[in-house]
């Protein structure tokens, strides 16, 4: 796997686990599957597109 997509991966991972988890619980709302499936697709989505743009920041693309 090259590093830009593991740097994306790893972001979307942090950010699906504070916005879909960790953020309803603070604000007292529930978690469900939808929420969570539908979280998954977005920040991972989101994690390569941030890595692909982040893509120059590597010397091994």
């Amino acid at each position: 796997m090259k590093k830009w997509m593991k740097s994306g991966l790893s972001w979307g991972l942090f950010m699906f686990v504070i916005m879909t988890i960790i953020w309803p619980l603070i604000d007292g709302e529930g978690i469900n599957m939808k929420r969570i499936i539908v979280g998954l697709i977005i920040w991972t989505l989101g994690g390569l597109a941030f890595g692909w743009t982040m893509k120059g920041n590597f010397k091994e693309n």
